[in-house]
């Protein structure tokens, strides 16, 4: 089976573990961010705590020595207290201001102010200050700056080694994923690429179900469906193509039907044209010679056969009326372009209620016989139709021959019909039916209330015996 190109960014392997990369990655980076924030609290806390202690203890130790003025003594203490790593300064003041004592790192300018907390040290030395008391009376001020290296150097220490712990977890977790995500999309592109080879048509395929997990029993799920999809297709097929039989079958049933009919319409008028109407032009010529002989002599004989003249012209009107819908002989002396004004004309005057319009375009020449009985049955059943039920005042038909190919459009302002409904009537059906025996093709435009549009296009050069 071939296996499709899948973007990266689509594949479920890719998307699984960077998923949970991404998961590892977010709770990871919190966690480290939460101890060293804690770590960061609990040395800036020990600190502080530490740098209170020491300068309590030297303020009040410092006070007995500054009353007996006894320096020395003082910095020999002091420079003991200075032995402890994270004391970057010590300086002693007297109660005016002055520097009675400095150890250590102590600062070229001004002393700096007392800091609140570690944590809000901007120059890397945390600085605290607190007032020499004895016996409630002022003797001075100790002064005490702590290096903050030491307790960024630790804190640093910590974040290497979370984020080293966490990039481990990471790594490990990458792995495990990566191993179980192949085992488990390789199956799984085993059947995305079956499900591929079933929509492409072929029912063969079987996915391996050796596994009993859920894999497992998917793919022999997989496997029953496809069975029952093929066993259905090819009833399908095989009804789909006995259906396309019976109405290839039909569909040919309709159009030799419609042949005969035509043939027998054609045979009908021609025979009322040479039998009945042989007839009638001869029992208008007797009465006509009976009357003539008889004017003068009596008139009751002539009376008789002024009402046979009569009567025999009516026949003959009926007679030519239904040659005319049987096979319009003026079809056949004139053209198509000429039968339809007839039979408009002929419409109009039994419709006087309706104003019909009648609009011709282009050449017709190439159109044969077949084409044009066509035509003409599909705008008689057109017309009828709209006298019948359309409630129409008006009505355009357009008749156009342009590419070797015939449009004919009838249009109504009626009530129109629902197109999205059944249709219980066959003139449609008949009108369909006939154009697509001629390659072309019928279009509805309806709504309800909004009128009725009929499009139809045929091609005018049609190889048929009539139009040879």
């Amino acid at each position: 089976m071939k296996s499709s190109t899948v973007s990266i960014f689509h594949s479920l392997r890719f998307r699984l573990i960077a998923s949970v990369v991404t998961i590892e990655v977010v709770m990871l980076s919190l966690l480290v961010w939460n101890n060293i924030s804690i770590i960061h609290a609990t040395h800036t806390d020990r600190l502080r705590d530490t740098a209170t202690s020491m300068i309590q203890q030297i303020a009040n130790t410092s006070g007995a020595y500054m009353v007996a003025v006894d320096y020395a003594s003082l910095e020999g203490y002091l420079a003991n207290i200075m032995d402890y790593r994270e004391l970057s300064y010590l300086a002693v003041m007297d109660r005016n201001r002055e520097t009675v004592l400095a150890l250590g790192s102590a600062p070229r300018s001004a002393w700096p102010e007392a800091d609140v907390h570690p944590g809000q040290v901007d120059d890397g030395i945390y600085d605290v200050a607190r007032e020499i008391r004895v016996a409630g009376q002022p003797m001075g001020h100790i002064l005490m700056g702590f290096s903050l290296a030491r307790m960024e150097e630790a804190i640093e220490k910590s974040r290497v080694r979370g984020v080293s712990i966490a990039a481990a977890e990471i790594f490990l977790t990458v792995v495990v994923t990566v191993l179980i995500g192949l085992g488990l999309t390789r199956r799984l592109a085993t059947l995305s690429q079956a499900a591929q080879e079933v929509q492409r048509g072929n029912y063969s395929v079987a996915v391996p179900t050796a596994s009993k997990d859920e894999l497992g029993r998917m793919a022999t799920a997989f496997n029953r469906m496809v069975g029952e999809i093929a066993k259905r297709t090819q009833q399908r097929e095989e009804a789909e193509a006995k259906t396309s039989r019976l109405l290839a079958e039909n569909r040919q049933l309709i159009q030799t039907s419609l042949t005969v009919q035509e043939e027998e319409r054609r045979h009908l008028a021609r025979e009322l044209h040479d039998e009945l109407g042989q007839c009638i032009t001869a029992i208008q010529a007797d009465a006509e010679s009976i009357r003539d002989l008889s004017r003068g002599k009596d008139e009751r004989i002539v009376t008789r056969s002024g009402a046979i003249l009569d009567v025999s012209r009516r026949i003959y009107e009926v007679v030519h009326s239904m040659m005319q819908r049987l096979r319009p002989g003026i079809l056949d002396d004139l053209g198509l372009v000429e039968a339809l004004r007839d039979e408009i004309s002929a419409w109009q005057e039994r419709h006087p209620d309706i104003d019909c319009s009648y609009n011709v375009s282009g050449a017709f020449a190439g159109a044969g016989e077949r084409v044009n009985i066509t035509i003409y049955r599909i705008v008689q059943e057109c017309l009828t139709n709209i006298a019948k039920y359309a409630r129409a005042s008006h009505v355009t038909v357009d008749l156009i021959g342009h590419d070797g190919r015939l449009l004919l459009v009838i249009a109504d302002d009626g009530r129109g019909m629902d197109l999205s409904g059944p249709r219980s009537g066959l003139g449609l059906i008949g009108m369909r039916e006939r154009v697509e025996a001629l390659g072309g093709e019928i279009r509805l435009e309806a709504a309800t209330g909004r009128g009725l549009k009929v499009r139809i296009s045929v091609p005018m050069e049609r190889s048929d015996p009539e139009a040879a």
